[in-house]
This record gives structure tokens, sequence and C-alpha cells, in this order.
């Protein structure tokens, strides 16, 4: 009876192979093929932070501060990650020391236990298509970053590119119910924060190179691709971009809380 039990778990039908066409499905079910849907940033213990509680406990105020201002991220996972970190001193060595023995004296290297964060752009990442005409010399909006590295639309220009793509109505809608209107990719490259190193620092997108983006963009004529991250139950989605490149949705009953002023 006992070798019956211990059998059972092992029964099951061979295994085949079957081929997938991943390109082609890439293409339809990721808002853009070549990033993944889930963004993740990586927590850095700070100098003389030894308990990985407390790097968490930073890690969640950073995600809750981020949803309260209005950024509509989804939670996906947390989990522990090794953090190996060399630290150079200066240890004098003999010069009969064969090279791989002095670098092994002159580096140490430190193991952290960090915090990475999984997390959704929003419960879909809309994609917008700011095509310029001959002549114009900007996209039209006011751009900003928040406090924990996210890069948001602040105000849209009446007549502008960026009104025609359809930017202002969906800052409106955004504004309107609480949200920031949260970039999430240019031309394919994320924008969002990273990772936080030691010092306490957010490692996020330059603003400078998000200007020479849009300033390329519109000197050479050229359409800039731009993804926003959409909020739950937003009316104006369908239009913008087909339903297969959502991301998948967050748990029913799901409602970040909205911006205060």
């Amino acid at each position: 009876m006992s070798r019956k039990v211990m059998n059972v778990e092992n029964r099951g039908f061979r295994k085949s192979g079957i081929k997938y066409d991943w390109k082609m499905k890439a293409g339809m079910h990721l808002p853009d093929r070549g990033c993944s849907v889930v963004s993740s940033i990586l927590f850095t213990p700070l100098e003389g932070e030894h308990c990985v509680h407390t790097t968490t406990g930073r890690c969640m105020a950073w995600f809750c501060a981020a949803v309260s201002s209005g950024v509509p991220l989804v939670f996906v996972n947390i989990q522990t990650e090794q953090i190996a970190q060399s630290e150079r001193s200066n240890v004098p060595g003999r010069e009969t020391r064969s090279r791989s023995k002095q670098q092994d004296n002159t580096a140490n290297t430190q193991i952290m236990q960090g915090i990475r964060f999984w997390y959704l752009p929003g419960v879909a990442e809309i994609s917008i298509e700011l095509i310029p005409r001959p002549k114009e010399e900007r996209f039209g909006m006011e751009i900003k970053r928040t406090e924990e590295g996210f890069v948001c639309v602040y105000s849209v220009i009446e007549g502008s590119v960026a009104e025609r793509a359809g930017v202002r109505e969906l800052f409106e809608e955004a504004t309107g119910k609480g949200f920031l209107l949260v970039i999430s990719r240019l031309h394919g490259k994320s924008v969002m924060p990273s990772s936080v190193c030691s010092a306490g620092l957010i490692h996020c997108c330059d603003h400078s190179d998000i200007k020479d983006t849009l300033s390329s963009a519109i000197d050479g004529n050229d359409t800039l691709e731009m993804h926003i991250m959409a909020w739950p139950n937003q009316t104006r989605l369908s239009p913008l971009q087909p339903l297969a490149s959502q991301a998948p949705l967050p748990p029913p009953g799901f409602s970040p809380p909205l911006h205060y002023d």
C-alpha cells in the first residue's frame, strides 16, 4: 500500500515538445517587443543597515509614496537578492607575489542582502505616437520627475503635437481621477527608476537624456513612440492601444490611494 502511495505521484503521460511562435506572441502581447511587461527596482542596504526588514520597509515606503502621489503602480512581488560590492584597500604586497594574489589582497568583496521589488507600470501601457508636422519646434509637453523617480506629464499645450496624439485628453482624465500621467518608455527605452544605492540615491533616467531624445526627434521631424501608464477603470484605453497589448490585470478590488493636495 505504501509503495502505491509513493509511486502514484510519478505517474503521468509522456512529455513532448511543441513549437511556439515566440516572436509573433511577443509582438502581439507586449507593449514593445524589446521590453518585458513587468518592471523592477533594486534596493541596496544603506550604510549601517544590516537588517533585511529595514531595507524592506524602505522599499515599501517608496512604493506607498509613489502610489499615494498618483503613480498607478501594481504590486507583483518582492524578494531578497544578494549584491556583491568590492571595496578597494591599499594593502601592500611583495613584488614576488603573483598578480592574481595581489588583486585578491587589494579588493575586498562584501556580500549584502538587497531587496528587489517587482511591479507593473499601471494596469496597461498605452502606446502613443507623437507625429510632428513640418516646422514644428516642440512636442508641447511639460515633463517633470516625481520624488520617487517617475517621469510625468504636467501640462500639454493646446494645438501641439501632444494634443493631436491624445495626450491632453489622457492628462485631463488622469488628473480628474487623482492620478499622474506617467511615462514608462520612450522609443521602447524605459525611463523608470531602476535602483537605490547604499547612499540612498534613486537611480533613474537622466532628465537631460529625455530632453535630448525629444529634441532629436523634433529636429529630424521623426515620429516619437511614447508609452503611458494606464490606471484602473480608464475610459479611453481602446482607441489608443489594442487590448492585446495590455499587461495582466491586478486582483479584483484593487484601488490605489488617490492623490490629495
